[in-house]
């Protein structure tokens, strides 16, 4: 009987030191692209059309961001490159690894670049192409990262040349 008790207390010691210390560790998350939208946009005397960000209308700013391995926030910093504006940084928060590959998120900014609010997946908002007769203002350039979902940085990826900014009429 004591023997039988001695295989019992040793064998619950040994299950007892294989129990997990820590998080699980995830592989690194790499951003491979950031396309964006705007439901404004700007059609110029070439037939170019360009989305903006309208400075003294509401903008809803839709980015298709692209990435390999587990996702689990993403931050955005955007920079006025000609203003005096403090760069704002929207989070989308923490949310479940997300390993699709790809997904959108959108922003909202009211009248003079202030971020109102960020969302994800498929419904958020989508844009729409409002033609306007803007008066160029300058450019917010855009820098996005991820995160895993144990907080290890991606490679920060920029939106190329920014995002026009214009007073739209």
């Amino acid at each position: 009987m004591k023997r039988l008790l001695m295989v019992a207390l040793g064998t619950s010691g040994v299950l007892a030191s294989c129990t997990t210390s820590g998080s699980v560790p995830y592989e690194a998350v790499n951003l491979t692209g950031v396309q964006y939208t705007s439901n404004w946009s700007y059609t110029d005397a070439n037939g170019q059309t360009q989305y903006v960000i309208c400075d003294n209308r509401d903008t809803t700013v839709t980015m298709n961001v692209t990435w390999t391995g587990p996702l689990a926030r993403l931050d955005a910093l955007f920079e006025g490159a000609t203003t005096q504006r403090a760069p704002v940084v929207k989070t989308t928060g923490d949310f479940a690894p997300d390993y699709s590959g790809q997904d959108t998120f959108t922003y909202t900014f009211a009248p003079g670049l202030v971020p109102l609010a960020v969302g994800k997946g498929s419904s958020a908002l989508r844009a729409q192409a409002i033609v306007v007769n803007p008066v160029n203002r300058g450019t917010s350039f855009v820098s996005v990262r991820g995160y895993n979902p144990n907080g290890l940085q991606s490679n920060t990826v920029q939106v190329p040349q920014g995002i026009p900014v214009y007073n739209c009429g």
